[in-house]
């Protein structure tokens, strides 16, 4: 029997994307989030559950803006590092050896050794549980060569990190065709 609360342990993999904000003080920050699922084609829009009281929340709804960044395998070790809690300012660019570059439209950073960069505007946000649901409009998307295959993220070249529970990840490299 597993227990009601740990539910989303049975919801898995989920996709492993960082999220990368700038605060007031220009501070940049990033962590690693497994609730975040697209939301809309037309206007194209994603959504983050962000546990209440993180940095992140805080600069995703103060700075209007925040990149979504799906973890690969090449740099997956560096981006769980980001999970490290540092005070408010510090960054965890600094902390896992990650690269904070400009975005081509949003003030929030992109991560130099990531093949996928989504820039998105805050457009909503609202408390669900222990969590904030916070609704952003990509505006830019920054991908590799690599990345894409046949108008899609490469799986098999990039190897996509999925959340299980606690330490536990996966990392998918197979598509295949259910029929």
């Amino acid at each position: 029997m597993v227990a009601v609360d740990d539910y989303y342990k049975l919801i898995a993999p989920r996709p492993v994307v960082c999220v990368s904000t700038v605060g007031k003080n220009g501070a940049h920050n990033i962590a690693p989030f497994s609730f975040c699922t697209p939301l809309s084609f037309s206007p194209p829009l994603l959504g983050v559950a962000v546990g209440k009281g993180k940095d992140t929340l805080r600069n995703m709804l103060e700075s209007g803006d925040f990149v979504v960044v799906p973890v690969t395998r090449e740099w997956a070790k560096q981006a769980i590092m980001t999970a490290e809690p540092l005070p408010y300012g510090k960054s965890e660019f600094e902390l896992a050896g990650l690269t904070p570059i400009p975005s081509k439209v949003v003030a929030s950073p992109s991560v130099a050794e990531a093949p996928i960069n989504i820039e998105c505007t805050t457009q909503d946000s609202f408390e669900t549980g222990d969590h904030v649901f916070v609704v952003g409009k990509v505006v830019h998307v920054e991908c590799s060569d690599e990345a894409l295959k046949k108008g899609r993220i490469n799986i098999e070249e990039l190897g996509t990190v999925g959340h299980i529970t606690s330490g536990e990840f996966t990392i998918s490299s197979e598509a295949v065709i259910i029929e």
